[in-house]
């Protein structure tokens, strides 16, 4: 059967190089049962494209998927020079697999947002070479020696980055994350006794629509008006 009709833009995947990105949010995915059986049958899953993935696309009438780094990806590596490598080699990986069958399966650019000038020139590798359709990036970029800094997007620091995403006039989907471990051990955060808030039912929200409304606010929009945002989970609202 030949799926027809529904493109589905905010379907996660993981390569073996990244996969590594998954032990540290497994805790709050799985919580009380986040031991390695519950880690590889996650990894599994993510890393599954062409076999049960496809199935349950023509079962479901998914005619195309739009594939990308599960959360919180290269946002969620502090260490610079790994996040660049990280974002590199799982855009090559993936573009080889969205080649195994690119009328079902096309792509969107991990991305390292430590050096803005760096994360422009690998989106447009992705987008020009690999032929990805633009970037996703997990709200704030982790930063720091213990990963508790975080950089937001919408100062100057960034206006080399949004240039270039005006220029290729590609969308940037801003996709939310999981607290990290050094967050949720400080007592002042105020996630670290409410672990039910966590994700999509309260903190997800929360979290990303503050970094979208500073985007708005900060004259990004003004500096480059072609720059496209996409926000997932209905606008995080």
């Amino acid at each position: 059967m030949i799926a027809k009709g529904t493109i589905a833009v905010e379907e996660a995947v993981i390569s073996p190089g990244t996969a590594w990105l998954l032990e540290e949010a497994q805790s709050i995915l799985t919580p009380g049962n986040a031991g390695p059986e519950a880690v590889t049958a996650h990894r599994t899953r993510l890393m599954d494209i062409h076999g049960r993935r496809l199935q349950a696309m023509d079962a479901k009438g998914v005619e195309y998927m739009l594939l990308s780094l599960t959360s919180p990806g290269c946002q969620g590596i502090p260490h610079q020079a790994l996040a660049e490598k990280s974002a590199t080699d799982f855009n090559d990986w993936l573009a080889g697999e969205v080649a195994k069958n690119p009328s079902r399966f096309g792509g969107l650019a991990a991305l390292s947002m430590h050096d803005p000038s760096q994360a422009a020139a690998e989106l447009e590798r992705a987008v020009k070479d690999l032929k990805f359709f633009g970037g996703l990036l997990n709200d704030f970029q982790s930063l720091g020696v213990d990963g508790t800094g975080k950089g937001y997007f919408d100062t100057a620091f960034y206006d080399p980055f949004w240039k270039k995403v005006e220029d290729l006039n590609v969308p940037i989907y801003l996709h939310p994350r999981y607290p990290t471990s050094k967050h949720l051990e400080s007592p002042a955060y105020a996630y670290c006794d409410r672990m039910h808030l966590l994700g999509a039912g309260v903190q997800f929200h929360l979290d990303l629509s503050f970094h979208i409304y500073a985007i708005c606010a900060s004259g990004v929009f003004d500096r480059f008006p072609g720059v496209k945002i996409v926000v997932g989970h209905l606008g995080e609202k």
